[in-house]
Formats: C-alpha cells, sequence, structure tokens
C-alpha cells in the first residue's frame, strides 16, 4: 500500500512540473536592408556569418541551445528601455566540410517551456526577435506594462499615447530606481515643439532650418517616418531655392547688376548651398572690380590753348594702374573753313591726342601721349573768290599734369609741335600750352 501511495505521489509532482511550465511567443522585428556587421574576427575570411538578436523583458533570462552548434555565440547581453536584448551570431552555409544549414535555436527561460525557433541565415544576414509571455500582463509588473508600451509607442511616432504611458509608469509603485522616465518624458516634449518649429519653417518656405529641425527630431528618434519624409522634401526644396538664388544672381551678374548680384551671392552662403564655393568667387570678383572702380578717377575736362579755344579730354585715372586718355581740340575758324567763309576763316586749327595716365602722387596724375596737328591757310594765287585750302600737318606729342580737388578736376599740357614741312613750322608753333578745368567721378 505504501508502495503505491509513492507511485501515485510521483505522478502527481510529475504532472504538475510538466503543465505547471508555461509558453512563450515569439514575434519578428527585423528591419528592411538590415545587415549583420559585428562578425568574429577570430574566424578566417572563409567562414560566412550572420547575426540574430533576441530581446524579451529583463524579468525573463534566456540561454540558448542549436542543434547543429556545440554552443550558441552570444558575444553581448545589454539592457534598453527595459527590455534584455541578446546578441547572437552564427556561422552560416558550409565551413570546413560541416553544414550549417538547417538549424533550429532553442530559447530556454525558467518556468516556460523551450521555444523552437528555425533559422534560415544567409550571409551577412541580420534578424531581430521578440520573445515574449502572452500571458505576461501581471507578471510584468505595473511599471514595465506602461513603460515597455510607450517605448513601442515612441518607436511608432504616437508621442502623445507614448507620453500618456510613461506618465502612467511613473504612478507605479514598482517603478525601479535604475529607469529615467523623466528623460523620456523630456524628449517627447522636445520633439513635439521642434515638430511644430519645423512645420512652420517649412510652411513659410524656409527649408534650409526645417531641414535642421526635421534632423534633430530623427536623433531622438531614427524611426520618425514623418520626420524622414519632410527631411527629404526639405533637403530637396532647399537645392531648388539655392540654385535659384544662384542662377538669378549669375544673371545680374553679367549683366553688370553688381549690387543685385552681391545679395543672392550673399544669401547662397549664409544659406551654406551647394554652389556657396561658386558665389564666394563671385564675390571676391565683384569686390575688386568695385574697390578697381572706387580707385579710378574719370574725368572730362573743358581745355582752352591760344587759337583753340574749343577743346575737350575725357579720360580715366587710376590709383594703380595705367590708363588712358583722349583730347581734341579746334577753334571756330575750322567750321567757318567747311562753310568755305573765307574771310572769318582766317587759321583754322584742329588737334587730336591720346596717351597714358600714371599717378604720380595722389591727388596728381602724370599723363603723356602722341598726337596730331592739322593747320589751313588759304591759297588765293588762282582765283581770289574760290581760294584752294592748304592744310599743313604736325607730329604733336604731349606732357602735362592733372591735378584732383574734391569734384573739380584742373588739367596742364604742354605741347611740342615737329612741323613736316619745315617752312610752316613758325605758322604752327613749337610750343603750345593748354589749360582744362573740369568735373571727376
Amino acid at each position: 500500500m505504501k508502495a503505491l501511495n509513492l507511485i501515485f505521489l510521483l505522478l502527481i509532482v510529475t504532472f504538475t512540473t510538466t503543465y505547471a511550465q508555461r509558453t512563450l511567443e515569439v514575434k519578428e522585428k527585423t528591419e528592411a536592408l538590415s545587415v549583420f556587421t559585428d562578425k568574429n574576427t577570430s574566424i578566417d575570411n572563409t567562414a560566412w556569418q550572420a547575426g540574430v538578436t533576441i530581446s524579451c523583458s529583463t524579468t525573463l533570462f534566456l540561454s540558448f541551445a542549436s542543434n547543429i552548434d556545440k554552443s550558441v555565440d552570444v558575444y553581448k547581453i545589454e539592457e534598453k528601455g527595459g527590455l534584455s536584448f541578446y546578441y547572437l551570431r552564427f556561422i552560416v552555409g558550409k565551413y570546413k566540410g560541416a553544414s550549417y544549414e538547417n538549424r533550429i535555436l532553442e530559447i530556454f527561460a525558467r518556468d516556460f517551456r523551450p521555444l523552437r525557433l528555425a533559422l534560415e541565415l544567409k550571409p551577412s544576414e541580420f534578424r531581430h526577435f521578440e520573445v515574449y509571455d502572452p500571458n505576461a500582463t501581471v507578471g510584468v509588473g505595473c511599471f514595465y506594462q506602461h513603460y515597455n508600451e510607450g517605448v513601442e509607442l515612441f518607436k511608432k511616432s504616437f508621442y502623445a499615447e507614448a507620453l500618456e504611458k510613461f506618465q502612467l509608469s511613473m504612478n507605479c509603485t514598482d517603478k525601479p530606481e535604475d529607469v529615467n522616465v523623466k528623460a523620456k518624458i523630456a524628449i517627447i516634449d522636445s520633439i513635439q515643439t521642434i515638430k511644430k518649429r519645423a512645420d512652420y519653417l517649412f510652411d513659410m518656405l524656409n527649408y534650409r532650418d526645417a531641414l535642421e529641425n526635421y534632423q534633430r527630431i530623427l536623433s531622438y528618434n531614427s524611426e520618425d517616418r514623418y520626420a524622414s519624409t519632410r527631411l527629404n522634401e526639405s533637403r530637396i526644396k532647399f537645392v531648388e531655392v539655392c540654385n535659384n538664388y544662384y542662377y538669378n544672381a549669375e544673371n545680374y551678374f553679367f549683366n553688370g547688376k553688381y549690387l543685385e548680384a552681391k545679395k543672392l551671392y550673399q544669401i547662397v552662403l549664409e544659406q551654406a548651398c551647394n554652389k556657396s564655393v561658386e558665389a564666394n568667387l563671385r564675390l571676391i570678383e565683384i569686390r575688386n572690380a568695385e574697390a578697381d572702380r572706387n580707385q579710378r578717377v574719370q574725368a572730362i575736362l573743358y581745355e582752352f590753348a591760344p587759337n583753340t579755344p574749343l577743346g575737350i579730354s575725357a579720360g580715366k585715372y587710376s590709383e594703380n594702374k595705367i590708363c588712358g586718355y583722349f583730347s581734341m581740340r579746334l577753334n571756330k575758324d575750322l567750321f567757318e573753313a567747311i562753310r568755305k567763309d573765307y574771310e572769318l576763316a582766317k587759321k583754322p586749327e584742329i588737334n587730336i591726342s591720346f596717351g597714358w595716365t600714371i599717378k604720380v602722387y595722389k591727388p596728381v596724375w602724370i599723363f603723356f601721349g602722341p598726337g596730331y596737328t592739322g593747320k589751313a591757310t588759304w591759297d588765293y594765287r588762282k582765283s581770289k573768290d574760290d581760294p584752294k585750302i592748304d592744310i599743313h600737318n604736325a607730329i604733336s606729342p604731349e606732357i602735362g599734369l592733372l591735378g584732383k580737388i574734391g569734384p573739380v578736376a584742373l588739367r596742364y599740357t604742354l605741347q611740342y609741335r615737329f612741323a613736316l614741312e619745315k617752312e610752316q613750322q613758325d605758322y604752327i608753333k613749337k610750343f603750345k600750352h593748354v589749360i582744362g578745368i573740369g568735373v571727376c567721378f
């Protein structure tokens, strides 16, 4: 009888132990385009490797076994967001004559039945699975129930709902001291504030600042699809706006509208556009052109000389470059000669000269250059009523000084005249003094 009772007791214990164990479940959370990079460098390069991450509640303590691996390589374990993460790596394919295909991973946790997970892994493949107790609402505890839900909602960018879950977790009596829920709440507050500002900037066409703000949101939550989409839109719009600024500036530049061009090139620089280098080079060109323009004096003068009281001279007088000038002097007798008024056209004369200007000492410039003088006489020998006009030519180089006093320019010219007909030298005169006065700008 005692033996029968002992057998019955053993059956009860076996039944209780077997059926007291709960069941774990698993769901895959692998993201698209995931690649495994944490390879075991102690294995030679002929071995293909893949990685698996197993996440679970921190209340579970997992261990692993495999049907084709002597031991499972768990190379890192960490806790974050109220979850434990187990990082595993495996040899896949064939290596040293052994096949590592058709792998079954067994996952063990105390008080739970072993969970078998079929793993068909490809080289460099990465997969993520979450192991959980489907009946763990009570077992997880108040804090982690709300906290974990908040973490999942945060990843999905449901910030208002995540905030509510985090606030509920703060009121739980089982809240651990090492989990900083306030930091999570502060991040959500920051994201909501930044999002409002980013959307406002986007609507106001300020794509550069909008782009920076969407980047800040993604730094808090890289899975925020709204911020990611807006970031790409902002980047495209920003490039378009930058290109418009630059090409309009180029238009102004080539049309000589430097003031308008400068404003747009400056915007390209301030916005850190992709054409910033080119814009900066254009600004340097404009500054050099403006500096050169500011260092130049353009002068227009009225000039007077004996027998040629009608004269004009125009030229440029630069601070640091050799420039040029042109002068022409004549008298009213020349006009009378054209009309053949012999009585009034007694000594028709014209003088043309050109040359170069060099600064001596501000505000004085020296100038010099070649010239031509033509002076006419009338020949009455054949006819007194229709005399013949004789033009006497001379080469007339000149030199002189120009002085600038405010907007007023004064000019003195000494001209030497070399008559091509020796007998006309006295008539043409060897030297001529010219005085000029005008304005500079």
